[in-house]
């Protein structure tokens, strides 16, 4: 699926991130007006001074009607929102690729570790409790593999409260093989550090219930989602392979080929 990258209040107010996403979300706001006669003076003053006046375009856009994609997979939710799924159609898997997600870090990028936009693929599964947790053993076990045998790195795993579930008080409910999310940690070997480069959440029912989504039988349905983060994955591989690939792994060449030549500079 292509999941929304504009991300409306009522989303968040359901996902939970309402209650604390502010100091970090890139806002969108609307402009009061689309007749080119309100936005004149903006573009007049362009024409005569080269320069954008920030200030003048501020009194002239709206109030934010959200904001730009923090967490990839609520805006997802909207589309299951009060709907009753058949039994057999669970345990329900999504996969999406599309775009971006955007976080305002606010002085702390550095490289291709922590940035203000990123790449991101997302994983979300829903089902019953016995499924959802299977299904997250079997997802685990396949980035075992990717993590061993493709990428060949040296990694870690932690389990974690999710942020959100810190927001809401719910810490209580992170027991390990339940509620919870798995931090994949990569060690980076120039600064002696362990970085988080990928995690795997299982959130039980709060987004179903968050959205009102329901099962055929009424049965209680739990989902999990698990992010990909692909500057991160590329940061852990680089920063333990070097970037040349006569250093890397077989198996990940053999999957990549060879690569094409990339842009020069003068």
């Amino acid at each position: 699926m292509i999941f929304p990258k504009l991300v409306t209040w009522d989303v968040w107010k359901r996902s939970g991130h309402a209650k604390g996403v502010y100091p970090e979300i890139y806002y969108v706001c609307p402009p009061k007006t689309r007749d080119p006669k309100f936005w004149e003076e903006v573009a007049d003053y362009y024409k005569v001074t080269l320069e954008v006046p920030i200030d003048k375009i501020a009194s002239k856009i709206d109030k934010p009607i959200g904001g730009l994609c923090y967490a990839q997979c609520p805006p997802f939710w909207p589309f299951l929102q009060g709907e009753t799924l058949p039994d057999d159609g669970f345990p329900l898997l999504v996969f999406d690729r599309s775009g971006t997600s955007h976080r305002y870090e606010s002085g702390g990028i550095h490289g291709m570790e922590r940035v203000d936009e990123f790449h991101r693929i997302e994983l979300v599964f829903m089902g019953t409790q016995e499924q959802v947790l299977a299904h997250s053993e079997e997802m685990q076990k396949k980035y075992m593999h990717i993590f061993n045998d493709i990428l060949d790195l040296e990694w870690r795993m932690a389990w974690v409260t999710p942020w959100f579930m810190a927001q809401e008080g719910l810490t209580g409910l992170a027991d390990k093989g339940s509620i919870g999310t798995i931090d994949y940690e990569a060690v980076m070997p120039y600064k002696d550090e362990w970085l988080e480069f990928q995690n795997l959440s299982v959130n039980g029912d709060k987004y179903p219930k968050g959205f009102n989504v329901k099962s055929q039988s009424n049965q209680e349905l739990w989902s999990g989602c698990s992010g990909i983060g692909l500057e991160r994955w590329a940061s852990a591989f680089y920063a333990q392979k070097g970037p040349d690939p006569d250093n890397w792994p077989d198996a990940f060449n053999k999957i990549v080929g060879k690569l094409p030549d990339g842009i020069k500079f003068l």
